[in-house]
């Protein structure tokens, strides 16, 4: 893989999918053009750049969903959403669930276990 590749995936995975400025940016910090970053990710990943980002991000709300009683907004916010309503759909689109219905689901999965230690 890439070296440039690596680590802006290094990047991304600390930052739990939030970049802090545009591909072009990013592109031009990594000594490349924009575009020549996206097919580059691309070919090397096998997803886009934007598809990456959205997967991590979701993976790392899912994740907070489980471990943190903060409110879902407040988890939207830390992934990098302005927009409730975006976090939303892309939660969604990734986990063919809603984030209060995979909240539910993991509290009544902890119910179950409590249930059965006691």
């Amino acid at each position: 893989m890439d070296v440039r590749i690596r680590i802006l995936l290094k990047i991304i995975e600390e930052r739990g999918g939030v970049l802090p400025m545009s591909a072009k940016q990013v592109a031009s910090l990594l000594g490349l053009g924009e575009a020549r970053l996206l097919r580059l990710f691309h070919a090397e990943v096998g997803k886009t750049l934007r598809c990456h980002l959205r997967d991590v991000r979701m993976a790392h709300a899912a994740t907070m969903l489980a471990n943190d009683a903060l409110p879902i907004k407040a988890i939207a916010q830390h992934c990098g959403y302005s927009a409730v309503t975006n976090f939303y759909r892309d939660f969604k689109l990734v986990h063919r669930t809603s984030p209060v219905q995979m909240r539910i689901g993991q509290l009544q999965r902890k119910h179950l276990v409590t249930l059965r230690n006691h």
